[in-house]
């Protein structure tokens, strides 16, 4: 079951914070942890980075080493847990193939509430079949083995938990037209389709389409993906579809500049229901 802390992002921005600190003090790794048991610059670059969590009372030590005190102190304090994020994917055989970067995505999508998703060429993540997932990820420029290629394609498939498992994730999904109209295996995407059309039913998740109609104003130029959290002192975190993976945008701006987006596609897409009734045209066209 899903943690319903919000543990990871407090993570993340603990590192943030502390990293803010030191290179504002012309510190390096080496210098802040000089002199302090059981500290290092590897394992304080990992707490920065969000991939080791910290107890309360580690940071305290840490905190009174660095001569921190007042109110900055207690912003940084203000992001500590002794809960660790819900790291769910490292109980499965797949964790290796999983990078820093990625699994920063997963623990903030375990721990959110709320997700705007936009895929221009296919159907989002959180909406694919195991097979589907394969094929697309197939048609990436990771250069991914195929080991690594089932891999993602499971974790694809375990992400949708979210979707009916509690704390329940409402999602608002999006998808350009031109997924209907890529060749493939039309076995797997009559599939796909079936699947999108029965996950459309779920009282949390909203699917509309994007049209080719809709032009440059309507469409994105790459994925994107908007999260937001219960009970934070932040606005969210955006994430941008790039090769290689998403890029994390973590600013105000970057995810008010995400949130007109997510307006502009809404303007511009299907609505939910016409959304059903074009999937059901496909899927007579192809069956």
């Amino acid at each position: 079951m899903l943690s319903e802390d919000p543990s990871a992002i407090r993570q993340i921005r603990l590192g943030d914070e502390l990293r803010a600190w030191r290179t504002e003090h012309n510190k390096t790794l080496a210098e802040v942890t000089a002199g302090l048991k059981g500290w290092n610059p590897a394992r304080l670059s990992k707490i920065e980075r969000a991939l080791l969590p910290v107890t309360a009372a580690d940071l305290a030590t840490f905190l009174d080493h660095c001569g921190i005190t007042g109110p900055e102190r207690a912003e940084i304090e203000s992001f500590a847990t002794d809960s660790q994020s819900r790291h769910w994917w490292q109980d499965h055989e797949f964790a290796d193939t999983i990078s820093s970067a990625f699994a920063e995505f997963l623990s903030l999508e375990a721990d959110a509430t709320q997700m705007c998703e936009y895929y221009l060429s296919g159907f989002p993540g959180l909406l694919q079949t195991e097979d589907y997932a394969r094929e697309i990820i197939a048609a990436g420029l990771d250069g991914l083995s195929e080991d690594q290629s089932e891999a993602a394609a499971e974790i694809r498939v375990l992400r949708q938990r979210r979707l009916t498992e509690e704390p329940i994730l409402e999602l608002d999904a999006y998808f350009g037209e031109v997924a209907l109209l890529v060749g493939g295996d039309e076995e797997i995407l009559a599939s796909q389709i079936r699947h999108v059309l029965k996950v459309a039913q779920y009282p949390n998740v909203t699917v509309r389409m994007v049209p080719l109609s809709a032009g440059r104003p309507g469409i994105l130029a790459s994925g994107l993906t908007l999260l937001r959290f219960p009970g934070e002192p932040v606005e969210g975190f955006s994430f941008v579809e790039a090769v290689g993976g998403m890029l994390p945008r973590k600013s105000g701006r970057d995810v008010r500049r995400a949130e007109r987006a997510f307006a502009r596609l809404k303007r511009c897409a299907l609505s939910p229901d016409a959304t059903v009734a074009a999937l059901e045209r496909k899927l007579e066209e192809i069956t």
